[in-house]
């Protein structure tokens, strides 16, 4: 049981960390700046030229890594949401009503309903929602240089 509960907060410290935190959490916060930038670049390009096959395919590859990162998140945001809120009755619920976990969900719908859908109309909220994940890891990084670094 101590390992589970060890490995839960190892986990969270990387889905919170920032690029301040462990190296764990440095690499999770960059990775996740980078392909948001990506793919909202990519989106914007596509809007306003017609790009070749092979620069669709790298901005597929880039949109579903970017899905697949923010899944990943909310999944483990909610094993470790006990870990996060201890004491709470219902910690996944109150996980689930964090502003950032919201626009992550929001972020990822749109992927998924376009897959089941083959709506185009999609990609489009996907990236707004991307967007807003940015500023919000633009304001992490922000506060996490603002702190003075612990010892």
């Amino acid at each position: 049981m101590e390992k589970k509960k060890n490995l839960k907060h190892r986990v969270l410290e990387v889905l919170e960390g920032g690029v301040q935190g462990s190296r764990g959490a440095c690499i999770f916060s960059w990775t996740a700046i980078v392909l948001i930038l990506l793919s909202i670049s990519f989106f914007l390009l596509s809007q306003f030229r017609e790009m070749g096959h092979g620069v669709t395919v790298v901005f597929e590859i880039i949109e579903i890594l970017t899905v697949a990162l923010f899944t990943a998140e909310v999944i483990l945001g909610l094993w470790t949401a006990d870990v996060r809120f201890p004491g709470d009755e219902k910690p996944r619920t109150r996980f689930l009503r964090q502003p950032m976990t919201v626009i992550s969900v929001l972020a990822i719908l749109p992927f998924y309903a376009g897959l089941v859908l083959r709506d185009p109309r999609f990609d489009a909220m996907t990236e707004i929602m991307e967007f807003l994940k940015l500023l919000h890891l633009a304001k992490a990084v922000e506060l996490a240089r603002s702190k003075p670094k612990e010892e």
